[in-house]
């Protein structure tokens, strides 16, 4: 009974968010069980394994303050912001990949190494699911398409995949920064907002708080316009619908003005003179 007991492997089962990894990773390495005995995963429940116990990680901030600390001071921004990025993508394996990177970082005698060191399996998942979300996140800084609410902020719903409200706020901040905004994201049903002249937070549990919106009057005739004026920058006798997909493909055209239905175009066309 005795051996049984030593073989079972602790899963420290965390929340889906970077707090909560982080604080997973603390948990495990307080335990004092050694690395090999434990298991970090993030998100719900999934099938239970044989010969695991299952410990239940409440977020802790001032626990996952300790390890970011730890984390920026031994290993690096690079290894952090890998950490912070890979934590974002949705993907089984990251809480525990991310906890062994750490591991491994923390018993090199220069910690800044291990964001190099792509040969290790641990490291290389980090590193695949932080360019993967560098990519999305990158392209929804190109893809977010703003309308005017009658309040008068200036809002924007998304779906992405992975969790990048926290990455692509400060390139919306630095860009519109006296303006009254909102990104809310349905999949995470989080939301970045930003008050004018002040910094952005991001909102949990957001999906009441945008509920009601309406759109201004004018943005309906200005939306339209975007179109003719999507419509007219085209070439028909270039159109090439594969590399358009490629470069922008469907799952990104949801929440696209441009690409919403354009029956209305004509009635303003009618009104637009072109000076």
């Amino acid at each position: 009974m005795s051996s049984c007991h030593y073989s079972m492997i602790r899963v420290f089962q965390c929340e889906d968010t970077l707090t909560g990894i982080l604080t997973g990773v603390y948990d495990a390495w307080a335990s004092r069980l050694g690395h090999e005995h434990v298991r970090l995963r993030s998100g719900e429940y999934e099938d239970l394994e044989l010969f695991c116990e299952y410990t239940e990680v409440a977020p802790d901030l001032t626990k996952a303050g300790k390890v970011l600390r730890t984390i920026q001071t031994r290993l690096g921004e690079e290894a952090y912001e890998m950490i912070a990025y890979a934590a974002a993508y949705p993907h089984t394996g990251k809480a525990d990949a991310i906890y062994r990177m750490i591991v491994v970082g923390l018993h090199l005698p220069d910690g800044r190494k291990v964001s190099g060191m792509l040969t290790h399996p641990d490291v290389r998942l980090v590193f695949e699911l932080r360019r993967k979300t560098w990519h999305m996140a990158h392209r929804y800084m190109g893809f977010v398409r703003f309308r005017e609410m009658r309040n008068g902020v200036l809002f924007s719903r998304i779906e992405a995949e992975a969790d990048i409200l926290a990455l692509i706020a400060p390139h919306f901040a630095d860009r519109l920064p006296l303006e009254d905004w909102a990104i809310y994201d349905g999949r995470c049903r989080k939301a970045a907002v930003h008050p004018a002249g002040k910094g952005w937070v991001i909102l949990e549990e957001a999906e009441e708080a945008f509920s009601g919106l309406q759109e201004s009057e004018e943005e309906p005739y200005f939306d339209r316009l975007w179109k003719i004026f999507h419509r007219a920058v085209g070439i028909e006798s270039r159109t090439n619908d594969r590399l358009q997909m490629s470069f922008l493909p469907k799952k990104f055209r949801l929440f696209m003005n441009e690409f919403a239905d354009g029956s209305e175009e004509e009635k303003v066309c009618h009104n637009f003179e072109i000076m």
